[in-house]
């Protein structure tokens, strides 16, 4: 009965470091925000937008070329596709954002 206990204990901070660092990456970009001025504003929301057209794999190449700084050729190996397709997903993501 106790090692159940302890199981779902560990479930419960597990839920809970979780959720906080959820609320303290959302707290911190809210706050962010509230310092944008009306353009920087209007071009987040286009941002949120464009983000939401993208596949999973387009999130990830956007966020692991542009946010880390990875090459097409490492990314291809950690998403298990060639160069090429790497580059041409990010291309085509690219896409999204042109408009904005």
């Amino acid at each position: 009965m106790e090692q159940g206990y302890n199981e779902e204990a560990a479930e419960q901070v597990e839920k809970a470091i979780k959720n906080l660092n959820v609320w303290k990456n959302c707290v911190e970009y809210l706050y962010e925000r509230d310092n944008y001025d009306k353009d920087e504003l209007k071009f987040a929301v286009a941002t949120e937008k464009g983000w939401l057209q993208l596949t999973d794999l387009q999130k990830d190449i956007m966020f692991f070329h542009v946010i880390q700084g990875f090459s097409f050729t490492l990314i291809a190996d950690i998403k298990g596709i060639s160069p090429q397709a790497a580059n041409q997903a990010f291309h085509r993501a690219c896409k999204h954002f042109q408009t904005i």
